[in-house]
């Protein structure tokens, strides 16, 4: 196996690894994740749609990128996986442009402030998806 596919396929291997770590937090954060004051002050139907089936949904969707991500990265060289590496590094660069807009200072878990924390794990899958993107443009033309 040649190195630009090496780097591609672990560049997706951890990016999929560090997804799934997240989406995993997810499925805990409304039982475990956030102090009651951020339930207390919401309505039923608030609750349940912003803070249950909002945590649930972005569980899902990262659930999917991870499961996807690791898929591809057995087909590394594929012009499908050049594609999805690429609309994934879009994806996480503009998650990380969001984290700066709207930074996340509701405490999770043990975190009091997760955004320093968050900034350079975003970072990390955005240039892990972009690096799978080069190595399968290299790929692609050769």
């Amino acid at each position: 196996m040649t190195r630009i596919r090496q780097l591609e396929r672990w560049s997706l291997r951890v990016a999929g690894g560090l997804v799934l770590l997240i989406a995993v937090g997810h499925a805990f954060m409304p039982a475990w994740g956030y102090p009651e004051s951020v339930r207390n002050g919401m309505t039923s139907a608030v609750k349940e749609h912003f803070y249950y089936l909002g945590t649930y949904a972005i569980c899902t969707f990262l659930l999917a990128f991870a499961v996807l991500t690791f898929y591809h990265s057995r087909l590394v060289g594929s012009p499908a996986t050049l594609v999805f590496s690429g609309t994934m590094a879009v994806v996480w660069w503009l998650r990380l442009a969001l984290e700066f807009s709207y930074p996340v200072d509701v405490p999770i878990f043990f975190l009091e402030y997760p955004h320093p924390v968050l900034v350079p794990v975003l970072t990390i899958i955005a240039v892990a998806f972009t690096s799978a993107t080069a190595a399968g443009m290299t790929m692609c033309r050769a």
